[in-house]
């Protein structure tokens, strides 16, 4: 036994990680490292890490985070590294993954190619009735609340938020709303309600389980054992059906051009050129499910956080935005995008994607050579993490870090001194040709939803409530709720908000993880 403890020591102190800084046990176990995924608490460890190692450091055997502005850039965008084996471990079959899950490099870019048009700027623009469609549809149920005589009403923002988020996937996506929103809505032809409604939390739970048990699913098949978790039958069969409508509508009234008819008609699979199958479809449309909505509702719940919090941005926000009444017209995606009545808005969100990024790191992997980073040589086959969310936090690029700032995004003229945004110090959608399909689908959500909450509505965050973090894939409030009180706007109301009024108190409401 002691000879074998010296030998690990021996092999450790010849590592090319050896000077790598980190805690003593890092080159010697994984164990807290899968611990701390299948807690969803890997972010506040990694950022306490970093708080005492410095930008590299050495996390596991052939574990490395790295926060460096330039070598981020290195990883992301110069080199370019290929994704860690762990996406590909959250898709069903590794074999057959999304695009979220591909890690390997000709698959990928084949897919990516595929379905590229599905997310132009042009494609989305066309969908953004859908999008309205899906807030009208809130905003008539806070009417209806409104209308019963209450000048202010509470509601779980969250919970409305990621609602809302999974009916537009699923009108964009799908052809029909998961009836998430408005609980009386049709389901898919051929298809019960019931089961309809819980395909998005069918897919969650699942993709939650694959996360949780990376690790578990490794050590498991060293023992000859293979833990899978399959899309539930009802699932599979409800969109088996849907597929099957689609094909049959092919070239008649009710042909609908969107993602997943582009799928069933020019649908092949990457790696080897088969006409996908239902399951292949499946794969694809659950993980395009997953990253659109847990992406873009958990962004705007830290945007309406941020607003209910800092009362004086919020105060400038709502003197540039319109005070609409419920019942007035729905405020679309490219006007929010494209007239200047909205740049404040757009800041706002800007600002919240650099403090609240949907994810603490982004996984990459050295290949068959050796990479540099900060004059530290990586030997293939290691693991690097790119700590962007730390990044989005360094005083260096971003002053007063814990502030929200969103005149930082805006034109020198608007910016009233605030520091210039540093966009070489930013990836909210990641960079290089691994960086997110579906920038602009979420940008496009995330203006029709804010533009037109935020038109009506002034919100108070209610006092008291527990609000924590944990990371299974996206960064998620940990109890999935988050409650506000919306008052209906006028011209003469005033906005109101607990606020952290100073950059120590917000940093310690961070560190805290009450942020």
């Amino acid at each position: 036994m002691l000879s074998y403890i010296a030998s690990i020591i021996w092999r450790e102190h010849k590592s090319p990680l050896h000077s790598i800084p980190g805690p003593w046990y890092a080159p010697y176990t994984t164990m807290h490292l899968r611990w701390l995924f299948a807690r969803g608490t890997i972010p506040d460890f990694v950022w306490k890490q970093h708080d005492k190692h410095g930008p590299i450091m050495r996390l596991g055997p052939r574990q490395v985070w790295i926060s460096d502005m330039e070598s981020l850039r290195q990883v992301l965008l110069t080199i370019d590294l290929p994704k860690v084996a762990m996406y590909a471990e959250i898709s069903r079959d590794k074999n057959s993954p999304g695009l979220f899950g591909e890690i390997r490099e000709e698959p990928h870019k084949k897919l990516r190619k595929f379905l590229n048009p599905a997310f132009s700027v042009k494609y989305v623009d066309g969908l953004d009735h859908l999008f309205q469609q899906c807030v009208e549809v809130l905003i008539r149920r806070y009417y209806k609340i409104s209308a019963a005589g209450a000048k202010s009403f509470q509601v779980d923002l969250n919970e409305d938020l990621h609602n809302l988020a999974l009916d537009i996937m699923g009108e964009c996506s799908f052809g029909k709303g998961f009836g998430q929103t408005d609980p009386e809505a049709n389901p898919q032809e051929g298809v019960s309600a019931d089961v309809w409604k819980s395909i998005p939390w069918a897919i969650f739970t699942n993709i939650s389980r694959r996360y949780q048990t990376v690790y578990l699913k490794k050590t498991l098949r060293l023992l000859g054992l293979n833990l899978k978790f399959d899309w539930s039958p009802a699932m599979v069969k409800a969109i088996d059906a849907t597929v099957k409508v689609r094909a049959n509508n092919l070239g008649t009234c009710t042909h609908r051009p969107d993602l997943l008819q582009h799928v069933v008609e020019e649908g092949m699979r990457p790696d080897t050129g088969v006409k996908m199958s239902t399951r292949d479809i499946v794969d694809q449309m659950s993980e395009i499910l997953l990253a659109g909505a847990e992406t873009t509702s958990g962004t705007l719940t830290t945007l309406f956080i941020e607003l209910a919090r800092n009362p004086m941005v919020k105060a400038r926000l709502f003197e540039t935005l319109p005070a609409l009444g419920p019942l007035d017209e729905i405020i679309g995606g490219k006007r929010v995008r494209s007239d200047p009545t909205f740049d404040y808005l757009n800041a706002c969100i800007s600002e919240t994607l650099r403090m609240h990024p949907i994810a603490s790191e982004m996984g990459r992997r050295t290949g068959k050579e050796w990479v540099k980073l900060m004059d530290f040589n990586l030997p293939p086959h290691t693991v690097v993490s790119a700590s962007y969310r730390k990044l989005h936090y360094n005083p260096q690029y971003w002053p007063e870090p814990f502030r929200f700032w969103p005149e930082r995004f805006l034109p020198d003229k608007q910016a009233d001194g605030a520091p210039k945004a540093d966009t070489k110090a930013y990836f909210p959608f990641s960079a290089g040709k691994h960086s997110c399909i579906g920038i602009n689908f979420a940008w496009n959500e995330m203006r029709v939803v804010a533009a037109n909450i935020l038109a009506r509505y002034d919100i108070q965050e209610v006092l008291g409530q527990d609000v924590t973090w944990r990371q299974y894939i996206t960064i998620q409030i940990t109890d999935g709720h988050w409650k506000v009180v919306l008052i209906p706007r006028s011209k003469s109301s005033t906005p109101q908000a607990t606020c952290l009024h100073n950059e120590g108190a917000q940093e310690a409401a961070f560190e805290s993880g009450a942020i």
